[in-house]
């Protein structure tokens, strides 16, 4: 009953947002638009499926350009504040920095349309690092499209098309400017508002959120976690009022940990952070649970706490990612090796990752995962030996 009144709320809240928000522009457009006027009486049908379909047509239209130019407000005030390039996503479609130029290769993270991601140097002194004009570059370059449509509209007699357009461009970029703006979780994720919000209360946290961009930048260029400065990583356990920045800081002490092949650690990292429970965002509790599975395989064997995490969800989420993540594909390899001892599928998932490694955006991840794959294997022969000379002892 809870989840119906809480949908219930969301669609009367959008409601309002999109009643308010069109309102908005309409007055900001000097009273709105001026009404069509017909010498016969009632409406002109024609006149109004024109408007329907030319709405929802730069109402697609709108949607895709303010993803794209969010992302290009990230890029230009992340470069004009000494941030260095290194990925650019709209949809799946990426555009990467590798070591031989840009290449488009795909990616994608669920709750999301886009991302940029700029690195800083590895020199980079944390306590001085710009972090403001790069997380609200994306709202003030919705803001900036939003009053240039609305002046627009003021200026110009632009006829149905033209009128519907920016009417569009206005109404999309309050929105979207308002979703990145307010601080909150979207999908799993910390979005723009919210990353200002924790960075400027919390100016401790700024390591975290500097460590994470240069960390992503020498994963990208091919390192590996353990190749990383070790002062890097904190071991901080996180609690139930842990920070999106802490949580994600614990995240990558576990991969350095998976990285250095110490599982049983890297295991039980996995375990704290789930302990979160309902205090763990939904994206992070599915990135944990398939790499908690594939670490209780290769460590304990608890097949009562590996049954109970690998579920019909988190299947289909792991599968889904796998194309897009190395980690993915080695807790699929994992699973079907040594839980469901499908070896037909486990050398397929291997062969996906191994013929892959280089299409991934972070190379550096890719080659953490053949790692984790070639160790899970040699688990399975240590069983299997061990059973076969049981077997013969009997």
């Amino acid at each position: 009953m809870k989840k119906v009144l809480k949908s219930i709320a969301q669609m009367l809240a959008g409601a309002a947002v999109g009643v308010g928000g069109m309102s908005l522009i309409m007055w900001l457009v000097d009273g709105g638009l001026p009404a069509a006027h017909s010498h016969s009486e009632g409406v002109d049908a024609g006149l109004m499926l024109l408007s329907i379909g030319l709405a929802t047509l730069w109402l697609i239209v709108a949607i895709i350009l303010h993803l794209v130019l969010h992302e290009a407000g990230h890029l230009i005030m992340g470069l004009l504040t000494g941030y260095q390039f290194l990925s650019f996503r709209v949809f799946k479609l990426t555009l990467v920095k590798t070591d031989k130029g840009l290449r488009w290769k795909r990616y994608h993270i669920a709750g999301t349309g886009g991302q940029c991601i700029l690195t800083l140097p590895t020199n980079q002194e944390v306590r001085s690092a710009p972090w403001f004009w790069y997380n609200a570059g994306g709202v003030l370059m919705n803001l900036l499209l939003v009053a240039l449509s609305v002046v627009i509209l003021r200026l110009f007699h632009l006829g149905i098309v033209g009128t519907s357009f920016f009417i569009m461009m206005a109404f999309m970029g309050l929105c979207i400017a308002l979703i990145n703006g307010i601080p909150m979780m979207i999908g799993g994720m910390s979005n723009d508002g919210l990353n200002i919000w924790t960075l400027w209360r919390h100016p401790d946290e700024r390591r975290f959120f500097v460590r994470m961009l240069q960390t992503v930048g020498l994963l990208s260029s091919g390192k590996r976690m353990s190749e990383l400065p070790e002062e890097w990583f904190e071991d901080i356990p996180v609690t139930e009022n842990a920070s999106y920045q802490e949580i994600n800081n614990r995240l990558f002490y576990m991969s350095l940990l998976e990285d250095k092949m110490q599982l049983d650690e890297a295991r039980q990292i996995a375990e704290e952070i789930m302990a979160l429970g309902k205090k763990l965002p939904q994206l992070f509790r599915m990135e944990v649970a398939g790499e908690r599975v594939m670490l209780e395989l290769m460590t304990t064997k608890r097949l009562e706490v590996v049954d109970e995490l690998w579920d019909k969800q988190l299947l289909r989420y792991t599968e889904m990612n796998s194309k897009y993540s190395p980690i993915k594909c080695a807790v699929l390899y994992t699973v079907e090796l040594i839980h469901n001892q499908d070896y037909t599928k486990a050398d397929a998932y291997k062969q996906q990752l191994e013929g892959h490694k280089y299409d991934y955006t972070m190379p550096g991840e890719a080659l953490t995962a053949i790692a984790l794959v070639n160790t899970a294997f040699e688990v399975q022969k240590n069983v299997l030996l061990q059973e076969d000379t049981e077997k013969n002892y009997y």
